[in-house]
C-alpha cells in the first residue's frame, strides 16, 4: 500500500499532545487522508472535539475508544501511552501531514487507474466513461495541497495589500472597452455570466473577447461545446483581419469566395494568432467534472510554456452535463457551483456563456432581466457578474414592415439609429456598479469592438 503508518502516528501523537497544532495541521491533512483505518478515526474524533471546544486530549480519546475493537488490537492504553511518549516538533507534524496528504493522492490515484483498466475490459462501458474516470483518477495527483482556508482581518488586509502591489486588475480584453469598463476586468477567482438569446452575438463576443484578452498577454482556454474548431477558426480569423474598416468577411471565409488580397491578409491573420497563448478545445459533449479535469491539464500545459491561464471561457454552460438521473434544475445547479470551484481553484477567471429563456421576447423591448435566467436560480447565485447582451437591429429586422407600410419610415429611422451596435447590460456586479454601455457588432466580420 501506499503509505506511511509512522508518519500517520506521529501526527496522531502531535495533535493529541498539543490542540494548538491541529487547526495547522488540518490545513494540510483530513481523516480521509490516512490509510490506517483506527488511526483516520482517532483523528477525527481530536478535530471534531477540538471544534465543539472540549477536551481532546489524550485521556480523553482513550476514553472514547477504550472498547473499540480495532483500539484493543493494537494495544489500547499501551498503544496511547507509546502515541504520547515523546512529542514531535510543530514543524516535523506538518511535514508528515503534507507526506500523508501527498500519499493519499497517490494512492486514489493508483486505485483510480486500477478501476479504469477494470473498466476497459468491460465493453459495455462506453469509451467517454473511461476516459473521464482516467482524468479524475490522474487528477487526484495533480490537485494541490489543501493550504490555507481560514484568515484573520489582518491577514486579508495583507493579501488584498499584496495584490494592490502586484497591480493585478484581472484579465482585460482591449478590444472590448465598454465590457472591460462595465466588469472592471474579468477577476480571479471570478465567473462572469454572459447570457443572451440566440441571434445576439453571444459567441462573437466571447470569442472576440478572448482574442483581445490574449492579444494583450493573458492565457485563455476557450471550451466550444457547441461549434467546431473549424468553424470558430473561421470567425477567429474574420475577426483577426478586421481592422475596425473592414478586413476578410466571414461569408467569404465559409463559401471560399477569397481574392489573392483576403489570402494575403489571412496569412498575416495566422502569423498573429500562431503567438496568442489562446486553445480552442472542441467538445461536443462533456461533464462538469472532466471540465475540471480539462482545466487543470491546461493549466500544467501552460505553465510547462512559462505562461499561465488567466481565462476560461465556456460556450456554453447548458451544455454542459451532470451525474446521471439527475433534472434540469439540478445539473443546471451543479454545473454553475463547479465552475465557481473552477474559479476559485485554479485562481483564474471564468466567463460562462448562457442561454435565456423566451420570457425576454415576449416583453417589450426585449430587455433581459436576471429571471430570464434559464433553469436555474443557482446561476444567478454562483455568479459574481451578469452581463446581457441585446441587439435591436436583429429584432427590429425581424418586424420589417412592407415598403407602403405608414410605418416604414418610423422603423428605418429606428434602424439607423440601432444598426452595428450591442447593448453590455451589467444587470449583477458582486464589487461594483450595474450599468450599461454601447458596442459596435460588426456581423460582417464577426467581431465585436467599442464604439
Amino acid at each position: 500500500m501506499i503509505a506511511n503508518i509512522q508518519a500517520e502516528n506521529v501526527i496522531l501523537s502531535g495533535v493529541l499532545q498539543s490542540p494548538d497544532v491541529i487547526d495547522r495541521v488540518t490545513d494540510f491533512v483530513s481523516p480521509e487522508d490516512f490509510a490506517d483505518p483506527l488511526v483516520s478515526r482517532m483523528f477525527r474524533a481530536v478535530c471534531e472535539s477540538h471544534a465543539a471546544g472540549l477536551a481532546c486530549g489524550a485521556v480523553t480519546i482513550n476514553n472514547m475508544f477504550k472498547d473499540d475493537d480495532a483500539y484493543k488490537l493494537a494495544g489500547g492504553q499501551a498503544y496511547m501511552a507509546n502515541l504520547t511518549a515523546s512529542a514531535a516538533p510543530l514543524l516535523g507534524v506538518i511535514g508528515h501531514a503534507k507526506e500523508v496528504a501527498e500519499l493519499a493522492r497517490r494512492r486514489r490515484m493508483s486505485e483510480g487507474l486500477a478501476e479504469v483498466m477494470q473498466m476497459a475490459l468491460d465493453q459495455s462501458v462506453s469509451a467517454s466513461d473511461i476516459i473521464e474516470k482516467a482524468d479524475f483518477a490522474i487528477g487526484c495527483i495533480n490537485a494541490s495541497t489543501r493550504g490555507k482556508t481560514s484568515y484573520t482581518a489582518a491577514e486579508c488586509f495583507d493579501a488584498m495589500m499584496a495584490q494592490l502591489e502586484r497591480k493585478d486588475r484581472g484579465v482585460r480584453c482591449k478590444l472590448i472597452p465598454p465590457m472591460d469598463d462595465l466588469l472592471g476586468g474579468a477577476r480571479r477567482k471570478q465567473i462572469i455570466v454572459l447570457a443572451a438569446r440566440p441571434g445576439m452575438g453571444k459567441t462573437a463576443v466571447a470569442l472576440s473577447y478572448s482574442i483581445g484578452a490574449a492579444m494583450n498577454g493573458h492565457g485563455v482556454l476557450y471550451v466550444s461545446l457547441e461549434m467546431s474548431a473549424a468553424e470558430l477558426g473561421m470567425r477567429q480569423a474574420a475577426d483577426i483581419c478586421f481592422d475596425g474598416r473592414g478586413g476578410v468577411r466571414y461569408s467569404d471565409i465559409v463559401n471560399q469566395e477569397l481574392s489573392e488580397a483576403d489570402y494575403q491578409r489571412l496569412r498575416q491573420a495566422r502569423e498573429i494568432a500562431a503567438d496568442l497563448p489562446l486553445v480552442i478545445e472542441d467538445e461536443s459533449a462533456l461533464s462538469a467534472a472532466r471540465l475540471k479535469m480539462l482545466v487543470r491539464r491546461y493549466v500544467r500545459r501552460f505553465e510547462a510554456k512559462g505562461e499561465r491561464l488567466d481565462l476560461i471561457v465556456v460556450d456554453y454552460m447548458q451544455l454542459l452535463s451532470a451525474g446521471k438521473g439527475k433534472n434540469t434544475y439540478e445539473t443546471i445547479s451543479e454545473v454553475s457551483m463547479t465552475l465557481k470551484e473552477i474559479a476559485k481553484e485554479f485562481d483564474l477567471a471564468v466567463i460562462a456563456l448562457a442561454q435565456l429563456n423566451r420570457e425576454v421576447e415576449k416583453r417589450p423591448g426585449k430587455r433581459p432581466q436576471l429571471s430570464d435566467l434559464k433553469e436555474s436560480g443557482q446561476i444567478e447565485q454562483d455568479a459574481d457578474a451578469v452581463m446581457f447582451l441585446l441587439r435591436n437591429e436583429y429584432y427590429l429586422r425581424k418586424e420589417e414592415p412592407a415598403l407602403t407600410d405608414p410605418k416604414r419610415l418610423q422603423w428605418e429611422q429606428a434602424i439607423q439609429e440601432h444598426a452595428g451596435k450591442i447593448e453590455f447590460i451589467c444587470a449583477k456586479r458582486r464589487n461594483g456598479p450595474e450599468g450599461t454601455a454601447l458596442g459596435s457588432f460588426h456581423g460582417a466580420y464577426q467581431a465585436v469592438r467599442g464604439l
